[in-house]
């Protein structure tokens, strides 16, 4: 009877702890939630930067091909003029 009552204890804190496990352990179910948290953030991520990147070859591709908007985006950014040429800066 007393050997009965201490395998039955033994093995509810063998199960407890095998539960504990289970539930907080790294690997575990907590875990395993926080992980797919973790892969949907950084799916995310990666489609921002996919449009991103498309985005940067397209106007790559458009500055290679487009001789006017590179000319274009090349006077905006730097400011630069055609020979004979003169620019008119007016701060406010």
């Amino acid at each position: 009877m007393f050997e009965d009552a201490v395998r039955r204890y033994s093995l509810i804190v063998f199960l407890g702890a095998l539960l504990f496990q289970l539930i907080f352990a790294e690997g575990g179910i907590f875990g395993l939630i926080k992980m797919k948290s973790s892969i949907k953030s950084v799916r995310g991520s990666i489609q921002k930067m996919e449009k991103e990147n498309t985005a940067l070859l397209q106007e790559l591709e458009k500055l290679q091909k487009d001789d006017q908007y590179l000319e274009e985006v090349v006077r905006k950014k730097y400011g630069l003029v055609r020979e004979g040429e003169r620019l008119y800066r007016i701060e406010r």
